[in-house]
């Protein structure tokens, strides 16, 4: 006897939803750059995107899910970069600054990525633990640990010295960015100043 056959759509392939999830993330992305998240609605996203409200649903749980998607985009292609700079030929104190530079470059040639990223409307401490929790972008700036280490020679850069990297390279991006009509100096420059501090030599 053969068998019935199902009614209704046949599942989407992965690919296929992956595809429209990035597509309706840079929709809401210029959204949200342009009236912050909490002007937009999942309706009005959902318009915007072509899809029914049902179907946004089934991507993305809610704006802040949408917005988690976002930011993981971002650091996703930024790591990728500099895990490229980390394996590069360069000497070890040559490859820590080039990735030190390359980092803060991301985000003050992008400032509406990092306004996105690190000061989002609408956006609560516990929205941005529950993304650092659930993703795995922490664990993806140890690579800046491993710069340290080699830099250093010790191998392995203790948990102050690369946290003081990272408190470093956002505060020079973040104050470059949010006041830019002040003249804080070429990035290279003020990194320059730092890092001999931090490396500890």
């Amino acid at each position: 006897m053969n068998e019935m056959k199902r009614r209704g759509r046949p599942p989407r392939a992965e690919a296929d939803i992956e595809y429209e999830r990035g597509r309706v993330g840079t929709i809401a992305g210029t959204l949200f750059q342009s009236e912050g998240v909490e002007a937009i609605s999942m309706r009005r996203l959902a318009k915007e995107a072509g899809v029914t409200p049902k179907t946004l649903y089934a991507y993305f749980a809610d704006k802040r899910d949408i917005l988690q998607h976002i930011w993981a985009t971002f650091f996703v292609e930024l790591f990728d970069q500099i895990d490229q700079i980390a394996t590069s030929k360069k000497a070890p104190k040559a490859r820590l600054r080039a990735a030190c530079l390359h980092y803060l470059a991301y985000w003050i040639d992008q400032p509406d990525r990092y306004r996105m990223v690190f000061m989002s409307d609408g956006v609560s401490q516990t929205d941005v633990s529950v993304f650092l929790d659930a993703s795995p972008i922490v664990a993806r700036y140890d690579v800046f640990g491993k710069l340290l280490g080699d830099a250093t020679g010790s191998g392995k850069s203790s948990a102050a010295r690369l946290n003081a990297l990272i408190c470093a390279l956002n505060g020079i991006a973040h104050n470059k960015i949010t006041t830019s009509n002040y003249d804080w100096g070429k990035s290279e420059a003020l990194l320059d100043t730092l890092l001999p501090g931090i490396i500890g030599s």
